[in-house]
């Protein structure tokens, strides 16, 4: 298949059974970072071997395959791409340089090494993560390779992409996924359509920012589970963790992101030692 083949995509955005649209995320990414062509393509300053990390634009499905084009690498640094996955959404994630081991030293991240000889110019790669919770990685030639992770395949996940070491740019081929009879595809790029994932984070920080104020007054020890109905966080989920604080207010995995991303209660921000699950 030609270069100018494998660009021509054509729009799935509103067919029947379609994944939503794919592209990185354009505000969270490494310092080194530039994004062009719609999103779809990221650039790394090859002033450095690091400071290249980015992200997808939206959640991944599990067994959502990523699909990726390596289009440039530089022969001075070693190593190459490390693809991993975030139950931390992107823009609650403090960037570090490497995803290897600045991310995946706490068991919300997880990524893998991807062998220098599968990310030459030109290359295809694709990712997805389990059912099972492991993380497999598959090369255009079929090599493919799988490492178990401590993510939760039932948890919302983001694809993680860094752009490190030889490899300085990829662009984003889109998303498939097997469904019974039939693969669905996505669009290559999220300007086809409203990120509304983004929308929705902006409108859950603005509920939680409200009920922060309205419930500083709140005494902790006071505070019962029966009080809240919903996780303060995910406004999904019943609330099933105790925190540190004595608060009862989010679910096992918002407790999780609190505790490793915020370090306080949300309610009434006192610094987090632990927390508990329980049932009602």
């Amino acid at each position: 298949m030609t270069e100018k083949k494998k660009d021509n995509v054509k729009c799935v955005c509103h067919t029947p059974w379609s994944l939503k649209a794919m592209s990185f995320h354009s505000e969270v990414k490494g310092r080194l970072i530039t994004l062009s062509d719609g999103d779809r393509r990221v650039t790394r300053d090859e002033s450095s071997f690091c400071h290249g990390l980015t992200f997808s634009g939206r959640p991944v499905k599990t067994e959502e395959k990523v699909r990726l084009r390596v289009e440039r690498s530089d022969g001075v640094w070693h190593g190459a791409l490390r693809l991993g996955f975030a139950h931390v959404s992107p823009d609650q994630t403090t960037l570090p340089p490497l995803a290897i081991p600045d991310l995946t030293n706490s068991p919300l991240y997880a990524a893998v090494v991807v062998p220098e000889h599968i990310c030459r110019p030109g290359s295809e790669i694709e990712f997805w993560l389990q059912k099972n919770g492991s993380l497999t990685i598959r090369s255009s030639d079929g090599t493919t390779y799988t490492e178990p992770t401590t993510l939760n395949p039932k948890w919302t996940v983001w694809a993680l992409i860094d752009v490190y070491g030889q490899t300085t740019a990829v662009t984003m081929l889109g998303t498939k996924m097997k469904r019974w009879i039939f693969t669905s595809r996505s669009c290559p790029a999220i300007k086809h359509t409203e990120n509304k994932e983004m929308q929705e984070r902006q409108k859950q920080t603005s509920m939680l920012e409200e009920r922060n104020l309205m419930n500083n007054h709140l005494d902790n020890t006071d505070h019962k589970a029966s009080d809240i109905e919903e996780c303060v966080v995910c406004f999904s989920n019943v609330p099933n963790s105790r925190l540190s604080c004595g608060h009862k207010c989010v679910c096992t995995p918002c407790a999780m992101r609190v505790h490793m991303t915020f370090g306080t209660c949300p309610l009434c921000r006192q610094p987090l030692g632990s927390f508990h699950p329980y049932h009602h």
